[in-house]
């Protein structure tokens, strides 16, 4: 395995280039606006395998349409939000402090017109789910401690997650159950808008909600979250 420490990584970008990364640890590094796998073909998507990145730091960096597998991320100061968009997840485990993270399954496609934009998002949404149909877990998230975090697109009963702060959504229930925790109080959080937003994707059969636990307003999201559990919105552990 190669070995980097201490090191600063600038503006390191990749497009359509189908490359492989592989076997890789990083501690203690920056990252300063670096993207991996821009583009819009997913036959060209780049892939992160058996990587290591531990007490690291991101600045203006985003993970595009990348295949990341097998790979362990260990504390990660982040300057703002660190976004992925498209990207899929086999065996990532994410622990220790980590800052702001979302992840979504959107392609934002800036450069293209909102019908290419369209075709864009439905070939990886295709290209995605059928990813995941050979993946026996995703996401473990389990022992990280977020300042933010959001999951979408990433199917719910893939992450491997802390139940007392971290309950999984299925949608079917979510959408049967409306009118019950439309009547809880979630003022202090922002559940309704997450529900509401799952509910308007019918893709999405499972989500997991994360009450991050560095966050200034942890506890009202995490009693939000047992709301949801004591009303039998979110499935039991």
């Amino acid at each position: 395995m190669q070995m980097f420490e201490n090191q600063e990584f600038h503006r390191l970008h990749d497009r359509d280039s189908g490359r492989l990364f592989a076997d890789m640890e990083f501690m203690q590094c920056q990252f300063r606006s670096c993207f991996i796998s821009r583009g819009y073909d997913p036959n060209l998507r780049s892939t992160a395998r058996n990587m290591r990145f531990l007490r690291c730091e991101e600045k203006a960096c985003t993970i595009g349409r990348a295949i990341l597998e097998d790979i362990l991320v260990d504390g990660l100061k982040t300057h703002g939000r660190f976004d992925t968009w498209g990207a899929v997840f086999k065996h990532v485990t994410l622990k220790g402090r980590i800052g702001n993270l979302k992840i979504s399954d959107f392609i934002v496609a800036a450069d293209a017109s909102p019908a290419l934009r369209h075709k864009i998002n439905l070939r990886f949404q295709a290209a995605n789910a059928e990813y995941y149909r050979n993946v026996a877990w995703a996401l473990d998230i389990s022992q990280a401690e977020f300042e933010e975090c959001e999951l979408r697109g990433v199917p719910g009963h893939l992450v491997r997650r802390d139940p007392e702060t971290q309950v999984l959504l299925k949608r079917e229930k979510v959408l049967a159950m409306r009118s019950e925790w439309q009547r809880l109080d979630l003022s202090k959080t922002h559940w309704p808008v997450a529900l509401s937003d799952l509910l308007g994707d019918e893709r999405i059969v499972s989500e997991v909600l994360v009450a991050p636990k560095r966050n200034p307003r942890f506890k009202d999201v995490l009693e939000g979250l047992n709301l949801l559990r004591r009303a039998g919105v979110a499935e039991p552990d």
